[in-house]
């Protein structure tokens, strides 16, 4: 018997990232998802990392959609149209696409309308939900961005080689977590802060998918000298330039973060939470 999980083809996925940007103004980083996809897709080495699904295809008729991103772990993207939740509900219930067994799995930034849906699913299939972090989005449209540096520092792109610099001051590492973030960097990208002195990389950020910097850090010893900022600027110029929204997650308690991100001009959109689950 088919799964009521079905694969959106490639050729498909324009028709899915515009559907988006008419009808899913309020969450802006879809199509970016959807336009990431379509470039790992066109990647050899990455195509088989992400998968977008449908529960029978309802993708066409209320935008439902679930995505697996699977990078040494298995991250879960989830979103619908439907403020009702009902194609989203049935697709998570009964599907057996989606295994938990053996690996690290993570939904990913859950919009809030969407969070009740997946903890009822989880329940229902008594599986523990291992960490649940409420987090806020913020947004940033697309607009023209000069990056001026201090004289002591240079942003430049970073390369895999940095993740282990990256997953060593991380507060959310995992096993393979710096296999995950090197992954991360060579097909997506990402920025980070250098001292002109050394060439030390003092802070950095890496680009998930959809169109996030995630992973935004600063060295102990360099914080509170707008290095974050730098980066975030770096970031929002090269997703601006794209002509999308630069999207982040912060957690509501971290009122430094916050306030630099609405001193660049983020906005809140939304409020959402990442479940990992055993």
């Amino acid at each position: 018997m088919s799964d009521i999980l079905v694969e959106i083809p490639n050729s498909q996925l324009p028709e899915l990232a515009a559907l988006y940007e008419s009808r899913a103004s309020w969450a802006p980083h879809m199509s970016t998802l959807v336009h990431t996809g379509i470039k790992w897709k066109r990647s050899d080495k990455y195509k088989d990392s992400i998968t977008f699904l449908s529960p029978r295809n309802s993708w066409e008729e209320d935008g439902t959609l679930i995505v697996l991103v699977n990078l040494f772990c298995q991250d879960i993207h989830v979103f619908t149209l439907d403020d009702h939740c009902t194609n989203l509900y049935q697709g998570l219930s009964k599907t057996k696409r989606i295994t938990y067994e053996n690996k690290r799995s993570y939904f990913y930034a859950v919009h809030e309308k969407f969070i009740p849906t997946v903890k009822r699913c989880l329940q229902e299939k008594n599986i523990k939900i291992a960490k649940d972090m409420p987090c806020l989005l913020y947004g940033l449209p697309p607009t023209q961005l000069v990056l001026q540096c201090p004289s002591d520092v240079y942003v430049k792109k970073i390369q895999p080689s940095d993740a282990k610099q990256i997953n060593d001051l991380w507060p959310h590492p995992f096993f393979n977590s710096d296999k995950y973030i090197a992954g991360f960097i060579e097909i997506n990208g990402g920025y980070g802060v250098f001292l002109k002195s050394s060439d030390q990389m003092v802070a950095w950020a890496v680009r998930h998918v959809f169109g996030n910097p995630t992973v935004l850090q600063t060295e102990v010893a360099h914080k509170r000298k707008g290095y974050a900022s730098l980066v975030m600027k770096a970031f929002a110029k090269e997703i601006g330039e794209e002509g999308y929204w630069t999207v982040v997650t912060v957690l509501p308690d971290n009122r430094a973060a916050i306030d630099a991100f609405e001193k660049l001009g983020f906005g809140k959109i939304a409020s959402c939470t990442f479940i990992a689950v055993e």
